[in-house]
């Protein structure tokens, strides 16, 4: 299976774990929110710009109240699990694995995270190698926000990764999959040491890193 593959499964059984009300580290959202964005997301297009611009709010909530009144928390995980539904754009062969595999693994440590037992998982070789290269190919996009430079030093990689090129420079070393969660802004929770001047590293730890 591809990571995504694995992450939605994994995801969806840690959804039934945890239930409905679980909270998240998003900001006001539950287990249950979070499951229908991404049902949404993934089955709805009408829900979509919703996400993106705040003019769109309305319609987007519509939707998800038409979905979480369409069946119970387990049939909508369920219908999470089963995979992109028959006229998805996420049903193109190869796409599902472009564009989940971050968004799943960044959603479900946004569950896990946030409940008080929390302690990282061990996504194995295959998982960080993947999320690596997520990494090479967003990670610009994904330090754009930041005031400072940004360079990556990710473990079981040979080569610094340059995110974002400045005169003050801020180097964050970890794994991948932790590096992600920080440039995300999951910044209370990654494992990832942020090396700099205090000056430079207060700027980048400030500043918006909100996908």
């Amino acid at each position: 299976m591809s990571m995504a593959q694995d992450e939605r499964a994994t995801l969806a059984a840690d959804l039934l774990r945890l239930g409905p009300d679980a909270p998240t580290l998003c900001k006001g959202w539950t287990a249950r929110d979070l499951l229908t964005h991404l049902l949404l997301r993934e089955n709805d297009p009408l829900a979509i710009p919703g996400m993106a611009a705040s003019v769109f709010d309305a319609i987007t909530r519509s939707r998800a109240d038409k979905l979480e009144t369409s069946g119970s928390f387990e049939d909508l995980v369920a219908r999470f699990a089963h995979g992109p539904g028959r006229f998805s754009v996420f049903r193109i062969p190869g796409l599902d694995s472009a564009a989940n595999s971050m968004e799943y693994y960044i959603h479900h440590e946004d569950l896990l995270r946030a409940q008080p037992d929390w302690h990282p998982r061990e996504l194995g070789h295959r998982a960080e190698l993947r999320l690596a290269a997520i990494l090479r190919k967003y990670g610009r996009a994904l330090a754009r926000r930041s005031p400072v430079g940004v360079r990556a030093e990710m473990t079981g990689q040979s080569d610094p990764l340059t995110l974002r090129p400045g005169d003050r420079i801020v180097t964050l070393v970890g794994k991948p999959s932790e590096i992600i969660l920080l440039l995300t802004g999951r910044t209370t929770v990654a494992q990832v040491d942020v090396l700099g001047e205090p000056a430079s590293i207060m700027a980048f730890m400030r500043s918006d890193h909100s996908l």
